[in-house]
C-alpha cells in the first residue's frame, strides 16, 4: 500500500482528473484551433502542424532579443586563472566557430573553446583563457574587430567578383544579340 494508505489504480485516477469527453484528438483540436485564432501558424514546413506539435521554436524567436534580455554576459571562471565564460544570446555555431578560431589566433589566449547547451536554442557558451597579459574580455573584443576587418575584406572582394561576373555576362549578351 503507498504512503499515507490511499490506494489510486491508473483508471481511478484517470477519471478523476481527465474527464471522459477529453481525448487526445479533442485536446489537439483544441490546441491548433487556439494557435491558429493568436497568429501561430507554426513550423513553414508543414501548415497543418503548429510549432507546439513540431517542437521547434518559431523563427523569429532565434534572432530577436525579447525585452530585458541581453546579447552577452560574462561570467568569471575561479577555477582557472584569467578565464571567463561569455553566454551569447540568440547567436549559433556560425559566429560561435568564428570567434573560438579568430581567438586562438591572438598570441595571448592560452586557450577558447565554446559549447551549445541545447541544439533548438540559440545559445551558446565561450570560454576564453589568457595569459594575463590581456583580459578575456579584451581579448574577444580585439578578436572581434579582427573579424569585422576580415569580413569587410571578403565583403569588398565578393563585390568585385560579383561586377567582374556581371560584366561578363553583359559583355556575353551582347555578342550572341549581334550574331
Amino acid at each position: 500500500m503507498p504512503r499515507g494508505g490511499l490506494q489510486t489504480t491508473h483508471s481511478n485516477f484517470a477519471q478523476r482528473y481527465y474527464p471522459v469527453h477529453l481525448n487526445r484528438e479533442s485536446i489537439m483540436a483544441e490546441s491548433k484551433s487556439a494557435d491558429r485564432s493568436a497568429g501561430n501558424i507554426g513550423d513553414s514546413r508543414d501548415p497543418e502542424k503548429t510549432s507546439a506539435e513540431t517542437n521547434v521554436p518559431d523563427r523569429f524567436e532565434l534572432f530577436l532579443l525579447g525585452p530585458g534580455e541581453a546579447k552577452v554576459t560574462v561570467e568569471p571562471d575561479t577555477r582557472v586563472p584569467h578565464c571567463a565564460i561569455f553566454h551569447f544570446n540568440k547567436e549559433d555555431h556560425t559566429l560561435a566557430d568564428m570567434l573560438r578560431s579568430q581567438l586562438l589566433r591572438t598570441p595571448n589566449v592560452i586557450f577558447a573553446g565554446y559549447r551549445v547547451p541545447h541544439p533548438l536554442f540559440s545559445t551558446f557558451d565561450l570560454r576564453i583563457q589568457t595569459n594575463g597579459d590581456i583580459s578575456p574580455k579584451d581579448a574577444l573584443v580585439e578578436a572581434c574587430k579582427e573579424l569585422i576587418n576580415k569580413l569587410k575584406v571578403l565583403d569588398l572582394q565578393f563585390k568585385h567578383e560579383f561586377a567582374i561576373k556581371e560584366a561578363m555576362n553583359a559583355k556575353g549578351a551582347a555578342a550572341s544579340e549581334a550574331i
